[in-house]
């Protein structure tokens, strides 16, 4: 049987989603979700009915004000682009859910030695303004370790899905912050994903223009597997 004809089963599919199988198994997985939309199509409606299900449990965000504004009454369909990149947390790498002070701590401590540069990258996929503060107080608490520490570090903060609100000119609360990070600390960037501003264009009619200074990569899903290859700490904002 032909790699494009190989075919999981459903139980495969969800040890996969469930984060239960082995590194090797994993990647056959992996290598398949680039090249077979069905096969992501499946994994990605999968791990959203999962998270669905957990955030029944949780208070329902109030909506963003920005995004609010551009739905005008319509939906925006990125959930499943979101849920699609949850899929990459059981690539090798850091996966740090809802990240604390002493989880920044840690991961301030990753750097290899003092001629290597500490690597993190930041993953926003949710819009609303309080968690976007949160990770950009995040952000900036470990931007001022390695400072204070005088050590090297590159930082990337991702967004796709109604994380992108957080890049989004004329709709970002924390646009001056932004500009502001940017001028004081030169190893930091902030990535917006390709497939999410043409999604906005093709499901909205909205032309997504970006702050000054963002860098626009193809894919979120595949820089976030890029990075984790490259050893980058990751952390899901």
């Amino acid at each position: 049987m032909s790699n494009e004809e190989q075919k999981f089963s459903d139980e495969f599919i969800n040890a996969f989603v469930d984060d239960q199988l082995t590194p090797e198994e994993k990647a056959q997985v992996y290598a398949r979700l680039s090249s077979n939309e069905a096969l992501s199509r499946q994994i990605c409606e999968l791990r959203k009915t999962r998270d669905l299900v957990q955030l029944a449990f949780k208070e329902p965000p109030m909506p963003t004000r920005g995004m609010a504004t551009l739905s005008a009454g319509r939906k925006i369909g990125l959930g499943v682009a979101a849920g699609l990149m949850l899929i990459i947390g059981g690539i090798t790498g850091w996966f740090l859910h809802q990240p604390s002070g002493n989880q920044i701590a840690s991961v301030a401590q990753l750097a290899p030695g003092e001629d290597v540069p500490a690597k993190v990258l930041f993953h926003v996929s949710d819009g609303h303004a309080d968690h976007l503060k949160n990770v950009l107080d995040d952000v900036e608490e470990l931007m001022q370790h390695y400072r204070l520490s005088h050590q090297s570090a590159r930082v990337e903060v991702i967004t796709n899905g109604e994380g992108l609100s957080l890049l989004l000119a004329g709709i970002s609360p924390y646009a001056e912050r932004i500009q502001k990070m940017q001028k004081e600390y030169h190893d930091l960037t902030f990535v917006a994903c390709q497939n999410t501003i043409d999604r906005y264009q093709q499901e909205l009619g909205f032309t997504a223009k970006l702050l000054p200074g963002v860098v626009v990569i193809d894919s979120g899903v595949a820089q976030i597997m890029r990075r984790q290859h490259q050893g980058w700490a990751y952390i899901q904002g």
